[in-house]
């Protein structure tokens, strides 16, 4: 869904080249004349500039054009809410599906809505706690260039949308929780990319800073 666009130009010119060519001119015992390009005695040379057009295909010029990477808004209404891991982080992210995860502490409840238009392909809206699924409870949202917007540990029973279903920026999505493999309310937020070896992670940012913000979910 991580696009560049070519620009290509053939340009085809003509160029004339000129190549000589020697001919013999002879009379036969008959009085009968003819050329040949082989000398004979007392043939009489004639030199002869022939004109040739080449066609030439000029190299296709590869014009890069820069795009420039969505910058994803916030995956939720409220805050100011702080990141408290990171990409890399060391408590959870240093898998290939989660390494440039963001977690954002927020109090439970707290509305998540779509960061990009998409399509949802999946979510999990009935486990209790940590259960047995370190997600929790989730939305998986397909954007339009491939790439997936996964919201991570949503409360239980808040998911308001369904698989095939299509969602706007800014589109509610759930409430976020404490479910799954989380130490405390927050919102794991990541964007994925299907390999060959499956789902991994890609670098992402957000429109706002973050990293400064007061962290409201433990009274700080």
């Amino acid at each position: 869904m991580l696009l560049r666009l070519l620009l290509s130009c053939v340009l085809v010119s003509v160029a004339i080249s000129t190549q000589a060519m020697t001919l013999y001119k002879s009379t036969d015992a008959n009085g009968v004349v003819f050329f040949s390009d082989r000398q004979t005695p007392g043939a009489q040379a004639f030199v002869i500039q022939e004109r040739r057009v080449e066609r030439v295909r000029r190299p296709v010029l590869d014009v890069p054009t820069t795009k420039q990477a969505y910058r994803y808004p916030f995956p939720w209404r409220g805050g100011p809410f702080r990141l408290t891991q990171g990409p890399n982080g060391s408590f959870s992210h240093t898998d290939a599906k989660s390494r440039y995860a963001m977690d954002i502490a927020m109090p439970e409840g707290t509305p998540v809505i779509a960061a990009r238009a998409g399509v949802v392909v999946k979510i999990g809206n009935d486990q209790l706690g940590r259960g047995p699924d370190p997600s929790g409870n989730f939305v998986r949202v397909q954007h339009d260039d491939g790439t997936q917007g996964v919201y991570l540990h949503l409360k239980q029973g808040s998911v308001s949308v369904r698989a095939g279903q299509r969602v706007a920026v800014g589109s509610p999505l759930a409430l976020s929780g404490n479910t799954g493999n989380s130490s405390g309310p927050h919102l794991h937020f990541v964007v994925q990319r299907a390999t060959e070896a499956g789902l991994v992670s890609i670098p992402y940012e957000f429109n706002l800073p973050v990293g400064t913000l007061p962290n409201f979910a433990l009274g700080k």
